[in-house]
């Protein structure tokens, strides 16, 4: 609203300006009544600037109420989702994987998934200071732990194998931590568990990224391919969405992830129901059918 309000006096000064060009010009042919009918325009303009300004004025009242009422009642669905997934988790072992940049999400999720009753075994950030299009990047990596890719396997997806393997049968544990040293990822928690379900955190605060079809793709296939449970999700204001790629991918997903609304839905989409949970135009569903009530 505020960019609004900068428009709409940008607007008005270019009227007054283009008055006042007039008036000046109307000067050099000496026409008075010319100049005064441009005067009775430019006060014409600027009480309807008044008026719009004071409409402006109350619809930012309104909005701020608005903003207030859904401040209390995000609130409270946080105070209550505790109560209403109780133990939805509970022997559940759940690896985290953040291929996106929003980094406060994966702490956040961590809380919610044990609250519901869940362990999260460990938390995996993909780095994104390694470039995984880098043919020689990668063969250097996969020389380092010794690890031959299969015939028509690129680097890429036998680092992504490798990975997938590590967190649902905590097989090849012993390579993450040269993984690590080659700052593809970073590592924090127990790799020696096996995981029921993966939880992606994507989405980008940077427009026009790529990282969804080259990083989190491959992932999700090699995860799939072992029958994990994967449920990707991503902040609602993501200003990079990876929804649209992970649709393709057929997993569920979660749009609003920051929301209680998208914790609840997490948790039961790590319970087996599947769907596009969120707000956004992607989402085909708001809650989960597990919480009772329709779309």
């Amino acid at each position: 609203m505020i960019d609004l309000r900068y428009h709409v006096y940008s607007l008005a000064a270019v009227f007054f300006a283009l008055a006042i060009g007039v008036v000046i010009g109307t000067s050099f042919v000496g026409k008075p009544a010319d100049r005064a009918q441009v005067l009775r325009i430019a006060e014409r303009y600027e009480r309807t600037l008044s008026t719009m300004d004071g409409k402006l004025r109350e619809q930012q009242s309104t909005l701020k109420d608005v903003r207030a009422d859904l401040a209390r009642s995000e609130k409270m669905n946080h105070a209550l989702m505790p109560v209403a997934l109780k133990d939805k988790l509970l022997y559940y072992n759940i690896a985290i994987v953040q291929t996106g940049d929003y980094d406060d999400l994966a702490t956040n999720l961590r809380s919610v998934i044990q609250s519901a009753g869940g362990q999260v075994t460990s938390v995996t950030k993909i780095s994104p200071k390694f470039d995984f299009e880098d043919k020689a990047a990668l063969t250097n990596v996969m020389k380092a732990i010794g690890v031959v890719p299969a015939q028509n396997e690129s680097g890429r997806t036998a680092v992504m194998r490798l990975v997938a393997e590590a967190l649902v049968s905590g097989r090849h544990t012993d390579m993450l931590p040269t993984l690590e040293e080659k700052k593809l990822l970073n590592m924090s928690g127990d790799y020696g568990r096996w995981n029921k379900c993966v939880v992606i955190i994507g989405g980008s605060t940077s427009e026009d990224n790529d990282r969804a079809e080259i990083i989190d793709i491959p992932l999700i296939d090699e995860l799939r391919g072992l029958n994990a449970v994967v449920v990707a999700c991503e902040p609602l204001n993501a200003v990079d969405s990876y929804i649209p790629v992970w649709k393709r991918a057929d997993v569920a997903t979660v749009d609003n992830a920051d929301r209680a609304s998208g914790e609840s839905a997490l948790i039961c989409a790590l319970t087996g129901e599947k769907a596009h949970f969120g707000q956004k135009r992607t989402a085909n569903r708001f809650i989960p059918e597990a919480l009772g009530v329709g779309k």
